[in-house]
């Protein structure tokens, strides 16, 4: 528990200092009120959040240094990895002038820092004749960054609302702390606490009045230890099915396939394109509205966060309580795809207020 305090208490300083400074420091804004269809914040807020959940990681590094504790060599590898993906996501927060393919680079970058130094590898999906495929060393490697990659923006992706990510992203930590208490292992539980603390430290000036944002470099910093602990914990406990990642996030996995599918073949358009269309936004458009009025968006937004922590439950409760169960799990992760598509074009085809998309 001393993890989760010491982050919680570093990230809590520093999100009180970005919050307080940039009421005089104008250059600390870094997310001006403009047009755009992800846009539902009413003043300017500096998008730095992830400044102070990265600080707080890194004193749990040096605080592991001063003490001597055994894991204290990972921390410093996982702090390694994910620099330049936090890199990438804290400069584009600065100077908006990062471009996709500058940022996916960065991640490749850390992906495969993580690959090598901390031997974070995809070795198994737990499907027959599949694994030995899985398993050669090229085809892991690169199964590995795109896994990597890919819930690194799964979790910038869900990051629309006060609180959502963050929300999501602590009951993730949670589960991966559950497991690897069960299965001893001490590093990915000290992290995972670590994590829950730093985000706990934001979240306070975040939820639910939003005096501070994840920003991408916070986002996409969340994604890659989330992804690196989860390839962790499958790889070092042959116990631990490996479908246990992909339905505790299955949330965010699950939002950023569809989205793809549907932007490039539903709408004809680049999956780059940012649209405003993605189930918690089109939630906010129509249930959150209805229920609060048109008047109130100091309150909707989030008011808005709630219900997809909701939705975000039923890939953790099974994750946890199935945790071993490759048959369960499958079936879970397949039924919440059902039950999040079902939802979603029950709500497009319905008739929704005037002007909401």
């Amino acid at each position: 528990m001393k993890h989760i305090l010491i982050s919680f208490i570093v990230s809590f300083i520093v999100n009180f200092l970005i919050v307080r400074l940039s009421k005089n420091i104008n250059k600390l804004i870094t997310d001006h009120i403009h047009e755009g269809p992800q846009k539902f914040h009413v003043k300017p807020t500096p998008r730095l959040g992830g400044i102070g959940i990265y600080l707080a990681v890194i004193s749990i590094s040096i605080y592991s240094f001063i003490f001597n504790v055994e894991t204290k060599y990972l921390f410093l590898m996982l702090l390694i990895s994910s620099l330049p993906v936090f890199i990438s996501g804290i400069y584009e927060d600065i100077t908006k002038t990062l471009s996709p393919k500058a940022r996916i680079l960065l991640m490749l970058i850390g992906a495969s820092l993580a690959y090598f130094l901390l031997d974070a590898k995809v070795i198994r999906i737990d499907i027959p004749y599949i694994d030995s495929f899985i398993s050669l060393p090229l085809i892991s490697f690169l199964f590995t960054v795109f896994a990597i990659i890919g819930l690194t923006n799964a979790i910038n992706i869900i990051d629309g609302f006060n609180g959502l990510a963050a929300g999501v992203s602590i009951m993730i930590f949670f589960a991966i702390a559950y497991v690897a208490f069960y299965t001893g292992d001490k590093f990915i539980l000290l992290a995972s606490f670590s994590m829950i603390g730093a985000i706990l430290g934001f979240f306070f000036f975040n939820y639910p009045y939003g005096l501070i944002f994840l920003g991408d470099g916070g986002a996409y910093f969340i994604g890659f230890v989330i992804a690196v602990l989860s390839i962790l914990l499958v790889k070092n406990h042959s116990e631990v099915s490996a479908w246990f990642p992909v339905m505790v996030s299955i949330y965010p996995i699950y939002e950023t396939i569809f989205s793809i599918y549907r932007k490039k073949f539903l709408r004809k358009i680049s999956p780059m394109v940012p649209d405003g269309l993605h189930f918690h936004m089109i939630i906010y458009k129509t249930i959150v509205k209805k229920l609060l009025g048109t008047n109130n968006p100091l309150y909707r937004n989030p008011a808005t966060s709630p219900l997809i922590w909701g939705l975000n439950i039923l890939g953790v409760v099974p994750a946890v309580l199935f945790w071993r169960n490759t048959i369960a799990l499958i079936f879970f992760v397949l039924l919440f795809m059902f039950i999040y598509t079902k939802i979603y074009f029950s709500i497009i085809k319905s008739k929704t207020p005037k002007g909401a998309y």
